[in-house]
């Protein structure tokens, strides 16, 4: 990039911290109608939002919907509805000896937030993070991914139209350019993408000392124990796995089957795969494809290391992976370690579960953990073993699309959570007024301190200090 495009951004970010620093937070009903603003832009171009969304990822129109433009609506409701709440000031009042003492607090903007979002769900992962930071008062800049570019375009064209953009704006541009936007002096920035990107992003903001959100994936685990096995159970998996062709954050990733259910288990998946996408998975509207050929490179590289039980089919030219049980997988392979974001499921038996928390088979600090069981000691063992920000039992994927669950990593799978009244909080601070009433002068606190002073300090310690 060069210095021209580099001074363009930093005009951008210049923008809008001169405009948070002569204008007041704005209020609660200002940051509403801004919400609505966003809601109403949603609506009004539902349709190319939709097409957008099939054009980049062939995404079927149902899942577009569902999964990026539904759950927006709903998080910017939900706000709207519980902003005057959260932003209520906290108020304390304490009797000290000469005087009194008044805390109040409340939550306050950081200024200039950066947003930089990934490719697998572009138009969800740009805008909920930007309702958080906009319920908290701030201003937005957002980054989308490159590989997205009908929904990146899309997105900067009616958020352009539609607002500020000393208030939101939209910088489209390849990774030189959120590299020279992390590199800037944002008051916060929040990133969603892969660790090795996060960790270089971290490295970036820290020279600037600017606070970072980072939601990273992982290794999320699957376990079904003996008593967690159905029909259901399993077309639930499925339909988590393979929703977005795996290329979800908080898709399953590995399916950690008891042996005693694990041959129904791998029959059940096969009826349920014929049964959502047919034999010709190729043919059908309800399946997504690959972003780009590199991501599909790096999957096809997991194809070969294990048995393929069901699927295994694939189309380079169409950026087509069919849905994929893998099995019979050797110990340390690469699959089993690194997340895989991708239509490729593998499934390991298992006897018992104390042997793969030992051997650390499961990743703690993946970014959601699912346990299909009715048995409580199993599901207190997998809940205490998790360091996950969510432990979810007998369903998947439906946690993140509730505005009232934090949703966030720990660990590998990054730091800070959002959605909801997390969102607000994560993208504010507390502010105190602290103000004392004086009714007393209380003179034996300052020096010279005496043997008395210090017996009057031990008496009344809670009411000096």
């Amino acid at each position: 990039m060069d210095s021209q495009e580099r001074d363009a951004l930093q005009a951008v970010l210049e923008k809008q911290q001169e405009a948070a620093r002569m204008r007041p937070a704005p209020t609660v009903k200002e940051r509403k109608e801004t919400l609505l603003r966003l809601k109403r832009m949603l609506l009004d171009h539902e349709a190319a939002f939709i097409a957008a969304l099939v054009s980049d990822m062939r995404r079927p129109a149902f899942e577009a919907y569902s999964f990026e433009i539904a759950l927006l609506l709903n998080e910017i409701e939900h706000v709207c509805r519980s902003l005057t709440k959260w932003t209520k000031p906290g108020r304390a009042y304490s009797f000290k000896f000469g005087y009194i003492e008044a805390i109040r607090t409340h939550r306050n903007p950081y200024g200039s937030v950066l947003i930089v979002s990934p490719w697998n769900y572009p138009l969800q992962l740009a805008l909920m993070p930007a309702i958080g930071a906009i319920a908290a008062g701030n201003r937005c800049v957002i980054k989308p991914s490159e590989y997205a570019p009908a929904t990146s375009e899309l997105l900067q064209k009616t958020v352009g139209r539609t607002f500020p953009p000393d208030l939101l704006t939209v910088v489209t541009g390849d990774a030189q350019t959120a590299r020279t936007l992390t590199s800037l002096p944002f008051d916060l920035i929040f990133f969603t993408g892969s660790g090795q990107t996060g960790q270089a992003v971290s490295r970036q903001a820290a020279a600037q000392l600017t606070p970072v959100i980072l939601e990273l994936g992982g290794k999320n685990a699957c376990i079904m124990d003996a008593s967690g096995f159905s029909p259901a159970a399993v077309r639930e998996i499925v339909w988590g796995k393979f929703l977005n062709a795996g290329q979800t954050c908080i898709a399953p990733d590995t399916l950690f089957v008891h042996e005693s259910v694990y041959e129904r288990t791998l029959a059940e998946m096969q009826s349920a795969l014929l049964e959502f996408y047919g034999e010709k998975p190729e043919e059908s509207n309800d399946y997504a494809r690959i972003c780009h050929a590199a991501h599909f490179q790096r999957l096809q590289r997991f194809m070969g290391q294990g048995r393929i039980r069901f699927g295994g089919a694939s189309d380079a030219d169409d950026l087509f992976i069919a849905p994929t049980i893998l099995t019979d997988i050797p110990p340390g392979s690469s699959i089993l370690q690194e997340e895989i974001f991708g239509p490729i499921l593998p499934v390991v038996p298992y006897r018992d579960l104390e042997p793969l928390l030992e051997r650390q088979a499961i990743a703690r600090d993946a970014l959601a953990a699912y346990l299909f069981s009715q048995d409580q000691r199993q599901i207190k063992r997998v809940q205490a073993y998790m360091r996950s920000t969510t432990v979810s039992v007998n369903q998947v994927i439906h946690h993140g699309a509730n505005p009232r669950v934090a949703f966030g990593g720990v660990g590998r799978s990054g730091h800070g959570s959002y959605h909801g009244k997390a969102g607000f909080r994560a993208f504010s601070y507390p502010k105190t007024a602290y103000r004392a009433y004086r009714y007393w002068h209380v003179s034996d606190k300052y020096p010279p301190y005496s043997a008395l002073d210090m017996k009057i300090v031990r008496k009344f310690r809670k009411r000096l200090l």
